[in-house]
């Protein structure tokens, strides 16, 4: 059986193909990120080199967020069920990449977070200590609240928007 060649793309540039020998030098000489794409023949779309099993090492793992996994380095996957491509699709169209926009977007988001959470806390402890009756201090307590919950619904509406951007991205391709 021959070996399995592999193709690799950065920065909207695609190289290749590479033995899986050399894919896995690749990664550990830093020459291959966890961000770049990987394609080899019976594959259907590009995959992020992070999903690929056994390519990168624990830390490289620790630092990049996992996806979903792929295909592995020793054991291929099962065969396509429409006819395998002998050229690697497209690696990435003309555009900017997602990811530094969703990195910069969830950054902004969680920053906005923590701003309203301290602005609840501010709010509540000063209208706390002014309080002089239980139902002031309850509607103290109601404005944190308030706070916390804008807080919580911001993270979250970053995390879903940073999925529904991702898939809009992978169909894309």
């Amino acid at each position: 059986m021959p070996e399995m060649q592999w193709y690799y793309a950065r920065n909207d540039q695609q190289f290749g193909p590479v033995s899986a020998v050399a894919l896995k030098q690749l990664a550990d000489s830093g020459e291959l990120s966890p961000d770049d794409l990987l394609w080899r023949e019976g594959m259907a779309e590009w995959a992020t080199a992070i999903n690929l099993r056994g390519l990168f090492t624990a830390d490289a793992m620790a630092n990049t967020p996992t996806a979903e996994p792929s295909a592995t380095l020793a054991q291929p996957a099962p065969p396509p069920v429409a006819p395998a491509r002998t050229q690697p699709p497209a690696a990435a169209g003309p555009g900017v990449s997602l990811r530094p926009i969703l990195r910069t977007t969830q950054f902004m988001l969680w920053s906005m977070c923590v701003l309203v959470v301290l602005v609840g806390v501010v709010l509540f402890t000063r209208a706390f200590l002014v309080a002089d009756e239980p139902s002031e201090e309850a509607a103290a307590a109601a404005v944190f609240t308030t706070f916390f919950i804008g807080a919580y619904v911001l993270a979250r509406s970053g995390e879903k928007l940073a999925r529904l951007l991702l898939a809009a991205a992978r169909r894309r391709r």
